[in-house]
């Protein structure tokens, strides 16, 4: 009667050990990236009455007998739910969920652990973490450049509040367009003072401080060549000053096309004490000369200084910032982990996870990379935890925990009753 009791025992504390299980996926339904688990039975101990035996000329084999000794069930496993949840749009741009494979790589003071929860925030030092405080983890961009993102050299992601762009200098300017070819033979045409026939395009550059300069670039002295095409003088100037400080001649075809002079090299005065100026390429090369009227404009390269003002969070983990002079660069990468066995991990709390002796070691790679997942900014992940499975799991624990009990009750029942057969 005792092994009954017992084995009724085992059951019930394995069927409360289930519902713990349950109670724990039910509690955290709507905790950010939660991986809920699945708690198995095991049958334990077995006492052999007799073993079986092997079939003879006379006689078959038999089964053994086997019958509960003692502790009849207990815990077999309690496996995590590694599938991802569904995922929640928060549009604050620092919560990021991850689609596909992957942990964002958490730094703590006890070293290294992985989350599939992206509610991260930037503390007063503009750093990327979690609600904890602890550092994510990525690779920070070099003058606007990620080179060289390796498993090595990840560190604390930072975007600076006032963070700024370095300006850069212009070292190629463009004018495109048309000039009207009649401007060669006719005089009515708008003149300069001298009585030469001007056009001009107005061009911004920036110096080596990155202070924005206009320039003009005028096309003067139109005249007719040889194969009835056009040459027209160019010079560049720094308004308002008229001394030429870059000059040439553009040579057109009689169908309109570019001959020659495509491109003139313009002196900039260096605005940072050198003596030596800035060299500016105009190119000229996609410019036309035909019967059409004349529509000129003009762009350069480089520009001013940048404040930070915006930033956006790629698929592929790039921090992009957007800057007060209209230009963009990267500013950092989130970097992501996976394992070849992620069930195996140790959680740790927090909706934190660390490496085991069972998960293998962790392979960081970039988003989008490999078998890792993509990012998506402006979102979370949401506990994988189906309640409906819970709900049920739940029943099934409560009746067997019942049952289980009643098993007790009618063992305590036939003990009375051999108890009572005794006569006083």
């Amino acid at each position: 009667m005792s092994g009954t009791l017992y084995g009724a025992i085992s059951g019930l504390n394995a069927e409360q050990e289930l519902l713990g299980v349950i109670s724990q996926n039910i509690a955290n339904v709507n905790t950010t990236g939660y991986k809920s688990s699945n708690m198995s039975f095991a049958q334990m101990m077995q006492q052999t009455l007799s073993g079986g035996t092997a079939p003879t000329a006379i006689l078959g084999g038999t089964n053994p007998e086997q019958v509960s000794g003692g502790s009849a069930v207990g815990i077999g496993a309690v496996d995590v739910n590694m599938s991802q949840g569904s995922l929640q749009t928060t549009g604050i741009k620092t919560n990021m969920a991850i689609s596909g494979h992957g942990f964002f790589v958490i730094k703590t003071p006890s070293g290294y652990a992985y989350s599939r929860s992206g509610d991260f925030t930037l503390d007063a030092q503009g750093q990327l973490v979690t609600p904890q405080g602890n550092f994510v983890m990525g690779w920070m961009a070099q003058n606007g450049k990620l080179t060289g993102e390796s498993q090595g050299n990840i560190s604390p992601i930072t975007i600076q509040p006032n963070m700024t762009m370095t300006p850069s200098a212009t070292t190629s300017m463009t004018v495109t367009g048309n000039l009207n070819a009649a401007l060669a033979t006719t005089s009515s045409s708008t003149t300069t003072g001298s009585g030469t026939t001007t056009r001009s395009a107005p061009v911004t550059v920036y110096d080596s401080l990155g202070d924005p300069v206009t320039l003009n670039v005028n096309f003067s002295n139109p005249t007719a060549t040889a194969n009835s095409g056009t040459s027209w003088t160019v010079t560049v100037t720094e308004p308002p000053s008229t001394t030429s400080i870059g000059s040439g001649t553009v040579t057109f075809s009689n169908t309109g096309a570019l001959a020659s002079g495509s491109t003139v090299t313009v002196n900039l005065q260096n605005q940072n004490g050198s003596q030596t100026p800035q060299k500016v390429t105009l190119n000229l090369g996609s410019m036309t000369a035909d019967a059409a009227s004349t529509s000129l404009s003009g762009t350069a390269d480089g520009y001013a200084q940048g404040v930070l003002s915006n930033y956006t969070v790629g698929s592929n983990g790039v921090i992009t910032g957007t800057f007060s002079n209209g230009q963009t660069q990267a500013i950092a990468q989130v970097s992501l982990a996976n394992f070849n066995n992620a069930a195996g991990l140790l959680n740790v709390g927090n909706n934190l996870w660390q490496q085991s002796a069972n998960s293998g070691t962790a392979k960081i790679g970039q988003p989008g990379s490999g078998s890792l997942g993509n990012i998506s900014s402006g979102s979370l992940e949401e506990s994988n935890v189906s309640l409906a499975n819970q709900f049920v799991n739940m029943i099934q624990a409560q009746q067997g925990y019942q049952a289980n009990a009643k098993v007790i009750s009618v063992a305590q029942a036939l003990d009375t009753t051999l108890v009572n057969t005794i006569a006083p």
